[in-house]
């Protein structure tokens, strides 16, 4: 008889961490596993999911208030009890915030064994003195916990802690391919959502401290957001606006990057970044803020594969990108590093040590 796992996350949207849970659905359903994927709303997202998949929805309506929302949250919580009840789940994953918190208090009383995930700073995730507060008291009566890094795991109580495993995010398939071996071009890239968090602003300004000594180089930001025009007008501010090209959100990603000389990140806060991840894997070296709760000092390590400044400080950040464009030898050297580094991120690799963390367990 197959085994059966539900993952349940509330959108499947573009998203670092929707693309992780549809590759780990996906992973166990190859593995001969019966998966069904449990969402509050009804979208298609943009990561293709196996055909044989199950799809469930919990699209109740929020309105009334604090009532409302409570009858909602309610009403969500009793439909995902049903469902693995019904369907005799050994295992339930469930990635990010209240859905997190939802799903320990579905998984209550049955044989389910519930596995959370915390998918970006804890003290982001969980905002509020009520909600930290549930947290950590519902996080000690989960059966397993993912953590991205030690300043995660580290939020929350020993008992939690315990339990909990450290581990990476799988790499996209998109960007596993063979390193580019041609000139690269003289462009900065990043990639991200253009809000107050990843913070492009501070991107923007490094960027213009760097210009004044490598004045033909480029700085391309591949996303959208609500920060688009005051990332423009900043440019414009510069006088910058020649040289930053903002396309917006497109595909081929990996296609339109592998040969830029540097990736940059930003962010005031990240998980465990996806980003910094797919740069290594095209051999791309790394400048990035030391942001909480660690991941990315995680995925970097000690200057091994690229170079962490100080969240905020933009003239730090321009100095790591001068340090690399004046240094080619550590460019090769960070390059190779990162590029090595990325195959222990494969999906079947990955995909291993969830299956074999939830079986454990189970």
């Amino acid at each position: 008889m197959k085994k059966t796992i539900v993952f349940y996350i509330a959108t499947l949207t573009r998203g670092g961490a929707e693309r992780v849970i549809v590759s780990l659905a996906n992973y166990f359903y190859r593995q001969g596993y019966e998966v069904w994927l449990a969402t509050l709303e009804e979208d298609e997202g943009l990561y293709p999911i196996e055909d044989g998949i199950r799809r469930v929805v919990f699209k109740y309506s929020q309105r009334g208030g604090l009532l409302g929302r409570i009858r909602a949250a309610k009403r969500r919580i009793t439909g995902l009890r049903r469902l693995l009840k019904t369907t005799q789940a050994q295992a339930l994953v469930s990635f990010i915030g209240k859905t997190n918190l939802r799903a320990i208090l579905a998984a209550l009383g049955t044989k389910t064994k519930v596995f959370v995930s915390v998918r970006s700073a804890p003290e982001r995730e969980y905002a509020g003195a009520l909600q930290r507060l549930l947290a950590k008291g519902l996080f000690c009566l989960a059966d397993g916990i993912v953590f991205q890094s030690e300043g995660a795991k580290g939020f929350f109580p020993k008992t939690a802690q315990k339990k909990s495993r450290i581990l990476y995010n799988p790499l996209s398939p998109e960007f596993i391919r063979p390193l580019f071996s041609g000139k690269r071009r003289d462009e900065i890239v990043t990639v991200g959502r253009m809000d107050e968090v990843k913070n492009h602003a501070l991107l923007i300004g490094a960027f213009a401290i760097v210009k004044e000594s490598y004045p033909g180089l480029r700085l391309t930001i591949y996303g959208d957001g609500e920060q688009m025009e005051a990332v423009k007008e900043q440019a414009r501010a510069l006088g910058l606006s020649e040289s930053v090209n903002l396309p917006g959100d497109c595909g081929g990603i990996a296609e339109k990057i592998q040969d830029a000389r540097i990736f940059v990140l930003s962010s005031n806060y990240e998980g465990m970044p996806n980003a910094v991840a797919e740069a290594f894997a095209l051999g791309i070296p790394v400048v990035s803020t030391d942001c909480p709760s660690g991941g990315a000092k995680m995925l970097i390590g000690d200057e091994e594969r690229g170079l962490l400044v100080p969240v905020g400080d933009a003239e730090a950040m321009a100095a790591a990108i001068l340090r690399i464009l004046d240094h080619p030898e550590l460019e090769e050297k960070l390059r190779a590093e990162a590029y090595h580094f990325s195959e222990t991120l494969h999906l079947d690799k990955i995909g291993q040590m969830w299956k074999e963390y939830i079986e454990e367990t189970c």
